[in-house]
């Protein structure tokens, strides 16, 4: 049986020279369709590598002093520009006076609407918490805030929306200005610390109520 095999394989292989001898051209249009596909496949898998480095790149953005730069988690996600607002329970009338002054001030932009009611899916909550700094501390927390992005991806696309919080330390009197609820609700709204003493989003409180040219502009990044 062992020689029957080594017979028959000795005669493929002869069979097989014979046939690849008789036909050379055929042997080269294929040889020639192999090379040409193994070209594709390498063209393909560079590319698919270049553009997935190009998306990494343009992932990392770099800001200048004079910027107000965006919060992380907000980069690149697509916001709807339309809010509502609810206040939770104990925020005491103070406290809701400067709240409503900030939502004015960021509605006077016309690049977000900011409402007590509607149907928008983003959620601002305004609140109230109580932290006492230690007494060997320059800084004072006044006010605490930020994003929290929900995102879902379904067969009609991808959803983002925000449910952020604009928070009050309500251990200081400090805390209960129009400067610091400005302040915290543009961290909601997805803008981040600026280097820049000109811009509401200066860690420390200058009493700034105004937003700066810098402010607009990156808000109108995350909202335009």
């Amino acid at each position: 049986m062992k020689g029957f095999k080594t017979l028959m394989t000795l005669a493929i292989l002869v069979g097989g020279g014979w046939w690849v001898k008789t036909n050379p051209q055929v042997v080269a249009n294929a040889f020639n369709e192999l090379t040409a596909q193994f070209s594709q496949i390498e063209q393909s898998t560079n590319s698919k590598v270049a553009t997935k480095s190009k998306t990494k790149t343009t992932q990392k953005k770099e800001h200048s002093g004079s910027e107000t730069p965006i919060e992380p988690i907000v980069q690149d996600v697509k916001l709807s520009s339309h809010y509502r607002y609810r206040f939770d329970k104990n925020v005491p009338a103070a406290a809701r006076r400067v709240f409503l002054d900030a939502v004015a001030v960021y509605n006077r932009t016309k690049i977000v609407q900011i409402t007590p009611d509607g149907n928008a899916k983003n959620q601002i909550t305004f609140a109230m918490y109580h932290k006492q700094m230690s007494q060997n501390t320059s800084n004072i927390e006044l006010g605490v805030g930020g994003p929290q992005i929900t995102t879902t991806t379904s067969v009609t696309g991808t959803t983002s929306v925000n449910h952020p919080t604009a928070k009050l330390n309500g251990d200081y009197a400090d805390a209960f200005s129009d400067s610091v609820a400005i302040h915290e609700l543009g961290h909601a709204l997805g803008l981040d610390h600026s280097d820049s003493p000109m811009s509401v989003m200066y860690p420390e409180n200058q009493g700034r109520t105004t937003l700066s040219e810098a402010d607009i502009a990156s808000l109108r990044e995350i909202y335009g």
